[in-house]
Formats: structure tokens, sequence, C-alpha cells
């Protein structure tokens, strides 16, 4: 058997298993099987001397085998929430009447922040277009990382 793909990636109930299918199949076919992943690790397909067989990872049997429809069943299916359950999902409540939180002011930030622009623009005037374009993008990268890590 021939995987063209990283067995290690598996499971080992999925290797063992993989490994009994390809030797049954094995000596029904003469040249070595040659497995790729169709949608991995839930489907394999395995080349045959004159086919091509589908596998599908069954999770109630614990084992790989052919499909004989065309798609397996997902384990997890997609259920649609409810038409009074959406868009309301994540949010905390009414909002008609919410008053900002007295706490967060934000003209202290904002004095910083036009300070700190000021400041970046004064650094990038004397360069060339491509050294302001490269302090832009690290400055931005820090920016991002900063605030999403």
């Amino acid at each position: 058997m021939i995987a063209k793909f990283n067995e290690a990636q598996l499971s080992r109930p999925q290797r063992e298993s993989l490994r009994k299918v390809c030797e049954v199949l094995q000596l029904e076919n003469e040249n070595e099987l040659v497995v790729t992943v169709v949608e991995f690790p839930i489907k394999l397909m395995v080349k045959l001397d004159d086919s091509e067989m589908l596998l599908g990872w069954s999770y109630e049997d614990a084992s790989y085998a052919g499909l004989t429809k065309p798609e397996i069943q997902d384990p997890l299916p997609y259920t649609p929430l409810p038409e009074s359950e959406k868009d309301t999902v994540d949010l905390p409540g009414p909002v008609e009447n919410a008053e900002p939180d007295p706490a967060l002011d934000l003209a202290p930030v904002l004095e910083r922040t036009d300070a700190l622009a000021n400041a970046f623009v004064k650094l990038a005037k004397p360069l060339n277009n491509d050294q302001r374009q490269e302090i832009w993008i690290r400055f931005n990268a820090i920016l991002f990382k900063e605030l999403l890590g």
C-alpha cells in the first residue's frame, strides 16, 4: 500500500482498519494499492488495478469500509436554529435604553491615538514610499498581533 499522506496523522484504530481493508483489497489486485485523501480522515480513495474505491470511516464501527453511497453520514449533522433564536443567540438582551459605561471615557484614548498617529507620520515623512510601506506593514502587524493576541 502506498499512502499519499502521512499515516501518522491517523488515529491508531484508523491506521489498523485501513491496513486490514487494504490487505483484503490487495489480495484481489495485482498492482500495489495507492491511497489518497478525499476528506481527511473520513474519506479516502483507493486506486485499484482498473478502478477506484472510496473508503469511509464509520464512527459507530470504528473502521473503514467501502462506501456504496456517494456521501457518508456526518457524525455531527448541522441542525439549524429555530427562527425565534436566529440572530439573537449572542445578544445580551434589550439595548434600547442602554447607557454607556461611565468608567469608559474615550477622551484620553483619543488624545493618545492622535499623538501616536502624528508621531508615526513625522517618523515616516523623510522616507521614500517603499520604506513607508514597510513601516506601515510592520506597524499594522504589531498592532493586530497585540489586539488579537
